[in-house]
């Protein structure tokens, strides 16, 4: 295994614990926001549902994925950008934080981060590009994290793809400059984070929480390390990463 250079987190149920209710919750709030904010036009909710599926199986190809958001969610509500992205901006800068009673900080990861950030390795946050820059800083500021500085972040506007291509951590890679074989990907969903990071070439930890995740996975990585957040460094410790 090549030295860890850089660690990647993904940011929701790794940093920042989610109920199971936000997603349909945020979907609902956004629904109803762009039902106030558009003019009258059916099935939003489906549009947003659709268009989500879309943007996980965009590969990375040349066009940003918030181009493509708003090309795609446009086409099936017959509006332009000019109308949707105003509405999309008011919502998450006015109604994205009513959220945060569905979200609670992941204890000890702020001195996880520090820690790791004294021993030189370089932190990349990979969260789900499917949210804008201004929800990120919000749902890090939910985890107590919003005074890190991340060498490297995924957002709605710098990506080309998102979870779970392959081609979404070979951009990060590509992105901080450093080979994928000098990463090490730390996340909980083994479809989105684990697999394809590993695929792209990184070094792969599954955090796994037994209240949450009590089922061996069907698949892992022969020498993929598994456990809590907070094992992180010790892991690293283990493989003579920190000196």
């Amino acid at each position: 295994m090549a030295p860890v250079r850089v660690v990647a987190f993904d940011l929701d149920d790794t940093l920042l614990r989610l109920s199971s209710d936000f997603v349909p919750r945020y979907l609902a709030l956004l629904t109803e926001h762009l039902a106030d904010h558009l003019p009258r036009v059916p099935n939003i909710a489906q549009a947003l549902r659709d268009t989500t599926k879309a943007l996980m199986a965009k590969p990375g190809d040349a066009e940003w994925l918030q181009d493509f958001f708003y090309r795609d969610i446009g086409h099936r509500l017959n509006l332009g950008r000019d109308v949707l992205e105003p509405a999309m901006q008011n919502f998450f800068e006015t109604r994205f934080q009513e959220l945060q009673v569905w979200a609670r900080p992941v204890y000890g990861v702020l001195g996880l981060l520090a820690r790791l950030k004294e021993h030189g390795y370089r932190l990349v946050l990979l969260t789900s590009a499917l949210f804008p820059a201004v929800a990120i800083d919000q749902r890090l500021a939910w985890a107590g994290l919003d005074g890190v500085h991340w060498d490297w972040r995924t957002a709605f506007e710098n990506v080309h793809a998102t979870k779970p291509q392959v081609a979404y951590y070979r951009e990060a890679a590509a992105a901080v400059g450093i080979d994928p074989q000098y990463w090490l990907m730390v996340g909980n969903d083994l479809d989105e984070d684990i697999r394809p990071a590993h695929a792209a070439g990184m070094a792969v930890y599954w955090v796994q929480d037994r209240a949450l995740f009590p089922k061996t996975p069907l698949w892992l990585p022969d020498d993929a390390p598994r456990g809590l957040v907070h094992q992180v460094p010790r892991y690293l410790d283990a493989i003579d990463a920190i000196s």
